[in-house]
Protein backbone atom coordinates (compact mmCIF):
# COMPACT_ATOMS: atom_id res chain seq x y z
CA UNK A 1 0.00 0.00 0.00
CA UNK A 2 1.10 3.42 -0.87
CA UNK A 3 1.26 6.29 2.08
CA UNK A 4 -1.51 6.27 4.20
CA UNK A 5 -3.62 9.64 4.04
CA UNK A 6 -5.16 8.62 7.40
CA UNK A 7 -3.93 8.69 11.25
CA UNK A 8 -5.33 4.92 11.25
CA UNK A 9 -3.56 1.81 12.27
CA UNK A 10 -2.69 0.16 8.68
CA UNK A 11 -4.94 -2.86 9.44
CA UNK A 12 -7.95 -0.35 9.60
CA UNK A 13 -7.39 0.99 6.39
CA UNK A 14 -8.92 -0.67 3.20
CA UNK A 15 -8.00 -0.45 -0.46
CA UNK A 16 -10.68 -0.20 -2.98
CA UNK A 17 -11.13 0.96 -6.71
CA UNK A 18 -12.21 4.43 -8.00
CA UNK A 19 -15.29 3.90 -9.23
CA UNK A 20 -16.45 1.74 -5.84
CA UNK A 21 -16.61 5.60 -4.53
CA UNK A 22 -19.61 6.01 -6.47
CA UNK A 23 -18.72 9.48 -6.82
CA UNK A 24 -21.89 11.81 -7.19
CA UNK A 25 -21.35 15.06 -9.33
CA UNK A 26 -21.78 17.77 -7.07
CA UNK A 27 -19.75 16.01 -4.05
CA UNK A 28 -17.05 17.64 -2.17
CA UNK A 29 -13.67 17.31 -2.31
CA UNK A 30 -10.95 18.32 -0.27
CA UNK A 31 -7.16 18.97 -2.50
CA UNK A 32 -3.81 18.88 -0.82
CA UNK A 33 -0.76 19.61 -3.29
CA UNK A 34 2.45 17.73 -2.04
CA UNK A 35 3.73 18.17 0.50
CA UNK A 36 1.09 18.07 2.32
CA UNK A 37 2.60 19.60 5.28
CA UNK A 38 3.25 22.63 3.67
CA UNK A 39 0.29 23.27 1.24
CA UNK A 40 -3.06 23.86 2.47
CA UNK A 41 -6.34 21.92 1.76
CA UNK A 42 -8.20 23.32 -0.59
CA UNK A 43 -12.01 22.71 -1.54
CA UNK A 44 -13.74 22.12 -4.47
CA UNK A 45 -16.71 19.69 -6.09
CA UNK A 46 -16.83 16.97 -8.45
CA UNK A 47 -18.09 18.17 -12.21
CA UNK A 48 -18.27 14.33 -13.55
CA UNK A 49 -15.87 12.09 -14.83
CA UNK A 50 -14.85 9.35 -17.60
CA UNK A 51 -13.41 6.39 -15.56
CA UNK A 52 -10.04 5.08 -16.40
CA UNK A 53 -9.68 8.18 -18.07
CA UNK A 54 -9.90 11.65 -15.49
CA UNK A 55 -11.52 12.76 -13.00
CA UNK A 56 -13.51 16.53 -13.90
CA UNK A 57 -13.44 18.96 -10.53
CA UNK A 58 -14.09 22.54 -10.36
CA UNK A 59 -10.64 24.79 -9.72
CA UNK A 60 -10.18 25.38 -6.13
CA UNK A 61 -10.78 29.21 -5.63
CA UNK A 62 -9.00 31.07 -3.18
CA UNK A 63 -9.52 34.57 -1.85
CA UNK A 64 -12.14 34.17 -4.93
CA UNK A 65 -8.94 33.49 -6.92
CA UNK A 66 -7.92 30.23 -8.73
CA UNK A 67 -5.89 28.42 -6.20
CA UNK A 68 -1.69 27.54 -7.10
CA UNK A 69 -2.01 24.42 -8.60
CA UNK A 70 -0.12 23.72 -12.03
CA UNK A 71 -0.15 20.69 -13.94
CA UNK A 72 1.75 17.96 -13.43
CA UNK A 73 1.50 19.06 -9.81
CA UNK A 74 1.03 15.83 -7.20
CA UNK A 75 -2.27 15.86 -4.85
CA UNK A 76 -3.62 14.07 -2.25
CA UNK A 77 -7.82 14.01 -2.97
CA UNK A 78 -10.10 12.71 0.38
CA UNK A 79 -14.15 12.80 0.42
CA UNK A 80 -16.06 11.85 2.36
CA UNK A 81 -19.40 9.35 2.32
CA UNK A 82 -22.02 7.77 4.56
CA UNK A 83 -19.62 6.91 6.85
CA UNK A 84 -16.44 6.20 4.67
CA UNK A 85 -13.62 8.73 4.25
CA UNK A 86 -12.04 8.10 1.01
CA UNK A 87 -8.64 9.13 -0.05
CA UNK A 88 -6.12 8.76 -3.22
CA UNK A 89 -2.91 10.20 -4.58
CA UNK A 90 -3.43 11.51 -8.13
CA UNK A 91 -2.16 14.40 -10.16
CA UNK A 92 -3.28 17.51 -12.16
CA UNK A 93 -3.72 16.46 -15.70
CA UNK A 94 -4.79 19.82 -17.19
CA UNK A 95 -5.95 23.34 -16.60
CA UNK A 96 -8.94 24.96 -18.07
CA UNK A 97 -10.46 28.23 -18.16
CA UNK A 98 -13.45 27.91 -20.99
CA UNK A 99 -16.65 27.69 -20.43
CA UNK A 100 -15.67 28.35 -16.69
CA UNK A 101 -12.10 27.40 -14.19
CA UNK A 102 -12.22 23.48 -13.72
CA UNK A 103 -9.52 20.54 -13.79
CA UNK A 104 -8.91 17.21 -14.64
CA UNK A 105 -7.46 14.77 -11.92
CA UNK A 106 -5.63 11.36 -12.85
CA UNK A 107 -7.71 8.58 -11.94
CA UNK A 108 -6.05 6.55 -9.44
CA UNK A 109 -5.02 3.17 -9.23
CA UNK A 110 -6.25 2.17 -6.00
CA UNK A 111 -8.33 4.14 -3.47
CA UNK A 112 -7.70 4.19 0.50
CA UNK A 113 -10.76 4.13 2.14
CA UNK A 114 -11.49 3.88 6.16
CA UNK A 115 -14.94 3.43 7.99
CA UNK A 116 -16.27 5.99 10.51
CA UNK A 117 -17.76 4.10 13.54
CA UNK A 118 -20.66 6.05 15.06
CA UNK A 119 -19.33 5.80 18.13
CA UNK A 120 -15.46 6.65 17.51
CA UNK A 121 -14.34 9.45 19.28
CA UNK A 122 -12.34 11.98 18.12
CA UNK A 123 -10.48 14.43 20.31
CA UNK A 124 -11.94 18.35 20.49
CA UNK A 125 -11.65 21.11 22.97
CA UNK A 126 -14.87 22.45 22.22
CA UNK A 127 -16.55 25.22 24.35
CA UNK A 128 -19.98 24.86 24.70
CA UNK A 129 -23.44 24.25 26.76
CA UNK A 130 -25.56 22.03 28.57
CA UNK A 131 -28.67 21.86 30.21
CA UNK A 132 -30.59 18.89 32.24
CA UNK A 133 -32.72 20.18 34.92
CA UNK A 134 -31.43 23.37 35.64
CA UNK A 135 -30.08 26.60 33.99
CA UNK A 136 -27.69 26.34 31.08
CA UNK A 137 -24.42 25.75 31.92
CA UNK A 138 -21.15 26.05 30.12
CA UNK A 139 -18.78 22.58 29.64
CA UNK A 140 -15.98 22.16 27.69
CA UNK A 141 -16.34 19.70 25.21
CA UNK A 142 -12.97 16.89 25.61
CA UNK A 143 -13.90 14.43 22.48
CA UNK A 144 -17.01 13.97 19.85
CA UNK A 145 -18.51 11.32 17.81
CA UNK A 146 -22.09 10.99 15.70
CA UNK A 147 -23.14 9.30 18.88
CA UNK A 148 -21.91 11.65 21.96
CA UNK A 149 -19.31 13.48 23.70
CA UNK A 150 -17.34 13.42 26.67
CA UNK A 151 -17.91 16.89 28.35
CA UNK A 152 -16.33 18.43 31.67
CA UNK A 153 -18.01 20.76 33.98
CA UNK A 154 -16.90 22.74 37.13
CA UNK A 155 -20.42 21.78 38.46
CA UNK A 156 -22.51 18.89 38.60
CA UNK A 157 -25.02 18.87 35.69
CA UNK A 158 -26.98 15.83 37.02
CA UNK A 159 -27.30 12.05 37.62
CA UNK A 160 -26.84 9.36 34.85
CA UNK A 161 -29.59 8.85 32.89
CA UNK A 162 -30.28 12.50 33.23
CA UNK A 163 -32.18 14.05 30.19
CA UNK A 164 -29.97 16.67 28.94
CA UNK A 165 -29.60 18.89 25.42
CA UNK A 166 -25.93 20.28 24.81
CA UNK A 167 -25.29 23.15 22.11
CA UNK A 168 -22.23 23.64 20.73
CA UNK A 169 -20.11 25.50 17.70
CA UNK A 170 -18.02 24.89 14.82
CA UNK A 171 -16.77 26.20 11.28
CA UNK A 172 -17.02 24.53 8.48
CA UNK A 173 -14.56 25.74 6.33
CA UNK A 174 -16.76 24.98 3.22
CA UNK A 175 -19.34 27.33 4.32
CA UNK A 176 -17.40 29.52 5.17
CA UNK A 177 -19.84 30.39 8.32
CA UNK A 178 -19.84 28.59 11.93
CA UNK A 179 -23.08 26.89 12.53
CA UNK A 180 -24.66 25.60 16.41
CA UNK A 181 -26.34 22.47 17.05
CA UNK A 182 -28.22 21.60 19.70
CA UNK A 183 -28.58 17.92 20.65
CA UNK A 184 -31.04 16.16 22.72
CA UNK A 185 -29.59 13.04 24.70
CA UNK A 186 -28.80 11.73 28.14
CA UNK A 187 -26.04 11.95 31.05
CA UNK A 188 -23.75 8.81 31.37
CA UNK A 189 -21.90 9.64 34.70
CA UNK A 190 -17.45 9.08 33.96
CA UNK A 191 -16.12 10.77 37.21
CA UNK A 192 -14.15 13.33 39.03
CA UNK A 193 -11.20 14.93 37.58
CA UNK A 194 -8.61 17.19 38.90
CA UNK A 195 -7.36 19.50 36.40
CA UNK A 196 -3.87 21.22 35.86
CA UNK A 197 -5.03 24.10 37.28
CA UNK A 198 -5.84 22.18 40.70
CA UNK A 199 -9.98 22.60 40.20
CA UNK A 200 -12.25 19.76 40.74
CA UNK A 201 -14.01 18.92 37.39
CA UNK A 202 -17.08 16.62 36.37
CA UNK A 203 -16.84 14.24 33.68
CA UNK A 204 -20.13 12.69 31.89
CA UNK A 205 -20.44 11.03 28.62
CA UNK A 206 -23.15 12.32 26.42
CA UNK A 207 -25.33 10.04 24.56
CA UNK A 208 -26.81 11.92 21.14
CA UNK A 209 -30.36 11.10 20.43
CA UNK A 210 -30.45 10.39 16.72
CA UNK A 211 -29.48 13.27 15.11
CA UNK A 212 -32.02 15.14 12.33
CA UNK A 213 -30.47 14.33 8.73
CA UNK A 214 -29.22 18.09 8.30
CA UNK A 215 -27.50 17.51 11.80
CA UNK A 216 -26.26 14.69 11.06
CA UNK A 217 -24.49 15.59 7.46
CA UNK A 218 -23.16 19.23 9.18
CA UNK A 219 -21.78 16.68 12.09
CA UNK A 220 -20.34 14.68 9.73
CA UNK A 221 -18.78 16.84 7.69
CA UNK A 222 -17.53 18.29 11.27
CA UNK A 223 -15.72 15.30 11.81
CA UNK A 224 -14.11 14.38 9.08
CA UNK A 225 -12.53 17.86 9.26
CA UNK A 226 -10.61 16.77 12.13
CA UNK A 227 -9.91 13.81 11.26
CA UNK A 228 -8.08 15.52 7.69
CA UNK A 229 -6.89 17.97 10.56
CA UNK A 230 -5.33 14.56 12.12
CA UNK A 231 -4.23 13.48 8.80
CA UNK A 232 -2.19 16.79 8.04
CA UNK A 233 -0.69 16.92 11.51
CA UNK A 234 0.74 13.37 10.71
CA UNK A 235 1.70 13.82 6.69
Amino acid sequence: MAEALFPYNPKDIKLCGFDDMNLQVGARLEVQRLPPGLNPRLFTRVIGYASGESLLVRTPLVNKLPADLREGDKVYVRTFSGTRAFGFASSVQRLCIAPFLYMHLDIPKEVQYVEIRRDQRLPVKLLAQIKGAGDWQPVLMLDLAEGGSLVESTHAVGEAGTAVELRFSFPLEHLEQEVTLSVAGKLHSAGVHRREDGLQAYRYGVEFNELSGNDAVLLQNFLFKILLDSSAKHG
